[in-house]
């Protein structure tokens, strides 16, 4: 979050008194040198992750924009998972681990992305991959998004994803503390924002699920 030091150790620090069973997990987790690759995990909050681990069907159908240790935490969790990567490196990174860990599920992808604006976003291969229904959408991946941009990306892929969300299906953001609108955007039934620590992040952050 957009917070000085101060404030992010204020944000842990109360996090943990009101968790303490979350003190293992970031102790071991947050504080570490390993990726979130290393540990097959997303980089998500945790209370989301731990939902996505529990509560959700195995058998949904899933897309994710942006890949790493949440494509193999995905493969782990549901038969069917396509993933799709700009980043022609870290797809190679990616798609090693991918294929040292034997899950059939995952299907990753390579995909042109443009992010001179958000027309150029909109137009360009890697928005444009989701072109079926699915049930379960992880909108994360790459967006140059700061305090003082004009538009996201993120936000194009949600809307981009509400048009093929299945009936009871499922939207996640990540980092969703930096996009306020697509919580005006939603037109899911319901909403749930996952605010805390999660892996191989020393401050706190908000993943949002949101409910078809």
């Amino acid at each position: 979050m957009y917070l000085s030091n101060p404030q992010r150790i204020k944000k842990v620090l109360l996090h943990l008194a009101n968790r303490p069973f979350d003190l293992p997990f970031y102790l071991k987790n947050s504080l570490g040198s390993q990726s979130p690759l290393d540990l097959q995990l997303p980089w998500w909050s945790l209370s989301s992750i731990r939902y996505v681990e529990k509560k959700i069907p195995d058998s949904l159908k899933v897309f994710e924009w942006g890949s790493g240790g949440s494509t193999l935490f995905l493969g782990k969790n549901f038969h069917s998972v396509k993933s799709i990567e700009h980043d022609t490196k870290w797809f190679e990174e990616v798609n090693l681990k991918v294929s040292q860990s034997r899950l059939a599920s995952i299907q990753l992808r390579l995909a042109e992305i443009n992010l001179a604006n958000q027309e150029a976003f909109e137009n360009c291969a890697y928005l444009k991959a989701l072109d079926h229904e699915v049930d379960f959408v992880v909108v994360d991946g790459e967006d140059h998004f700061g305090p003082d941009s004009t538009w996201s990306a993120r936000t194009s892929c949600f809307q981009k994803a509400q048009k093929f969300i299945s009936k009871g299906g499922i939207i996640l953001v990540d980092d969703s503390w930096r996009y306020p609108e697509i919580r005006n955007l939603s037109k899911a039934k319901n909403i749930e924002i996952h605010e805390g620590i999660g892996p191989c992040r020393a401050g706190v952050t908000s993943t949002d699920l949101h409910f078809y």
